[in-house]
């Protein structure tokens, strides 16, 4: 299906490290049919698991609330199981890896490491373990990495393997820094990045199969400039999130959905396919409708919103106004909004004020700063 005579390019764009050769070999002993059917299979299976356990954690017991978060996550799920993509088991390892925090610590730590050793994105959640205090997982997290990464040396020998990696590195950085060309993506993405690139750029899509996107540029700024606006807003984002990960340790799985947003939109290219991660997300955000705390009537209507485009955008029947919906970046506005809500549970959830958490950094700081100057 993949390699030089494959007729769709060589080398492809999107590469995997060695690893994923070691642990693809079973489906390639298989007839691409029976493959097909035993990858499918094997994401049901996951997709149930994971969905039972997380609706246990959320309290999710409803047959409307549970079937509420499915239809809405349904369209992406949709999406990558019909491609294919490896991208549903490594969120389901990252998802295995901040559920098994407390309980397996190690192999929270090795379902993470394997993700990374797969994609390099989930690389993003080591520096919010720590922000979470989880010190430990994350440090074992980053040495199963190694050792994964190392590990296909024993089958393809060392010269191979590291000649691999090179060309899977040297291929992630040119893809990363050509995020915001269509002609390399291949069709609108719905990170921060692209959305920014396609508002404040004028983008040539001739270079696509699909030609037929709209240009809803309102500017022409040099992409060097939107690519710094792009990575400031990101690093502040990034600084947000961990900053409220580390005053707000209890709310463990609303800050994770936080996190899975985070990562979807501030990444420089994310794919249709890797919105199965708001699954998750989706599951906190029903988890949210039925909270009976006082919260302001906007979040929950945010949360409404967000759910209600997820399950319509798809029923659009006609061709031109889903490559207009995709080029405006609905999915990253509903990202967003999904993101937004979740955050005003978090802080403005009782005894989680915003000025309540800054004058606890206030203190932790004035503390410190006393106890240093009695300690001179």
């Amino acid at each position: 299906m993949y390699g030089p005579h494959s007729g769709i390019g060589w080398p492809q764009v999107y590469r995997y490290p060695p690893l994923f050769l070691l642990l693809f070999i079973p489906f390639a002993l298989l007839p691409l049919q029976i493959a097909a059917v035993v990858w499918a299979a094997l994401k049901f299976g996951v997709l149930a698991v994971l969905a039972r356990e997380l609706f246990a954690r959320l309290r999710i017991h409803g047959r409307v609330w549970q079937i509420l978060v499915i239809a809405a996550a349904l369209p992406y799920l949709a999406l990558e199981f019909h491609y294919g993509n490896v991208q549903f088991f490594i969120f389901a390892l990252v998802a295995a890896a901040l559920l098994w925090l407390d309980q397996r610590p190690q192999l929270a730590a090795f379902a993470l490491a394997l993700a990374i050793s797969i994609k390099v994105a989930p690389l993003f959640f080591v520096p919010y373990l720590i922000a979470r205090k989880r010190v430990t997982v994350a440090v074992l997290a980053l040495a199963f990495t190694a050792g994964l990464t190392l590990l296909p040396a024993a089958y393809l020998g060392w010269h191979a393997n590291f000649s691999l990696l090179h060309q899977w590195a040297d291929q992630e950085v040119r893809v990363a820094s050509t995020a915001g060309e269509p002609a390399i993506v291949g069709f609108p993405s719905q990170s921060l990045h692209s959305v920014l690139m396609r508002y404040f750029v004028p983008l040539d899509y001739s270079k696509l199969t699909d030609s037929n996107y709209p240009k809803v540029n309102v500017a022409n700024f040099d992409p060097k400039a939107v690519e710094l606006l792009w990575f400031l807003l990101a690093a502040a984002g990034y600084s947000g999130l961990l900053f409220l990960a580390r005053r707000l340790p209890s709310d463990e799985l609303l800050m994770d959905a936080i996190a899975f947003c985070a990562l979807l939109l501030l990444q420089p290219f994310t794919q249709l396919g890797d919105l199965v991660i708001l699954f998750w997300p989706v599951a906190v955000g029903v988890a949210t409708l039925r909270d009976r705390s006082d919260l302001p009537r906007w979040i929950r209507a945010a949360v409404c919103t967000a759910l209600a485009v997820m399950v319509l955008k798809p029923l659009i029947p006609d061709r031109n106004v889903q490559r207009l919906v995709q080029v405006l970046g609905i999915d990253f506005a509903v990202m967003a909004m999904l993101a937004s809500s979740l955050i005003a549970k978090a802080v403005l959830k009782p005894g989680n004020s915003p000025l309540r958490i800054v004058a606890a950094d206030t203190s932790l700081f004035r503390f410190r700063r006393a106890s240093k100057s009695r300690s001179t």
